[in-house]
């Protein structure tokens, strides 16, 4: 709800800005009469399209939640979350059939609700705890690659969802996976 706000509120005052610019020197230059009032009405209905086709180009700089910096890249969660049963996976595939790492990700959500297996998607990241059993996957941005770990008690449930993501990428997607360098 509070983004909703922000939204609302920024698009107000960006449109505002845009008609003191717009409007301004054309009251001011012809005064309140039956011509400018015409012109000014088309030119401030005109204005609204293009003050959402702004905001939503600079929607990333314009609507940052305060307080919210970049995400910590996956190496520094990986050090400040440690776990013993973690398990962190990642797969960099070829880009010879158009799916970017995103798209992947989308299509794997697709198909966990297909499967009725309940998972979040917020954000472009998967997120699945089913009891004692937890996972994440996520694409690389600006990479063709999808990096997760899994939260498990025994190293072949571990395994097992592993394989699963992998699998899906290979065969459901058609992905041809490549080998990471150690």
């Amino acid at each position: 709800m509070r983004q909703n706000m922000r939204t609302i509120i920024v698009f107000a005052l960006l449109y505002a800005a845009f008609v003191a610019v717009g409007l301004g020197p054309l009251f001011a230059a012809g005064g309140f009469n039956d011509a400018t009032f015409g012109i000014g009405m088309v030119i401030a209905i005109a204005l609204i399209p293009v003050t959402a086709i702004v905001l939503t180009m600079f929607a990333h700089i314009l609507l940052r939640a305060p307080g919210s910096g970049a995400p910590l890249p996956e190496a520094a969660r990986r050090a400040v979350d440690p776990a013993p049963e973690r398990d962190h996976f990642d797969f960099a595939f070829a880009a010879w059939n158009g799916i970017e790492s995103a798209e992947a990700v989308a299509r794997l959500s697709r198909r966990l609700h297909a499967l009725e297996i309940a998972h979040r998607f917020d954000d472009g990241e998967i997120s699945v705890a089913d009891g004692d059993v937890r996972w994440k996957v996520a694409p690389v941005v600006g990479a063709l690659r999808i990096a997760g770990w899994v939260e498990a008690p025994t190293r072949e449930t571990r395994a097992m969802i592993e394989a699963a993501v992998e699998e899906f990428l290979i065969e459901e997607l058609g992905i041809r996976l490549e080998k990471l360098a150690a």
